[in-house]
């Protein structure tokens, strides 16, 4: 099994890394370690995360506003969201369709 990530989910951690180099370039290294922790996670795990939606799974990423939001698929996980918690919820459910 594969993760991939849709374009817009990886627009979206772009997004948030900057944020935060801007800020700190360790906390911004940190929040890319717990990605990446969480990608080896779930990969492992898929099904360990809780159902958010039919077929949707949150991983929180501990310690930053954020969850990952995937769809574990036949062969692949599919990454649609690097959620904030602070952003109007389920605001990723039409990316359902990519």
């Amino acid at each position: 099994m594969k993760v991939r990530q849709l374009k817009v989910a990886n627009e979206e951690l772009i997004e948030a890394l900057t944020w935060y180099r801007d800020r700190s370039s360790q906390v911004a290294e940190e929040l890319w370690l717990r990605v990446q922790d969480a990608r080896r996670s779930i990969l492992l795990y898929p099904l360990a995360s809780p159902l958010i939606e039919r077929r949707v799974r949150r991983f929180i990423l501990s310690g930053f506003p954020y969850d990952l939001v995937y769809v574990v698929l036949e062969n692949e996980i599919v990454i649609v969201a690097y959620a904030h918690h602070s952003r109007q919820p389920l605001y990723w459910k039409s990316r359902l369709q990519e």
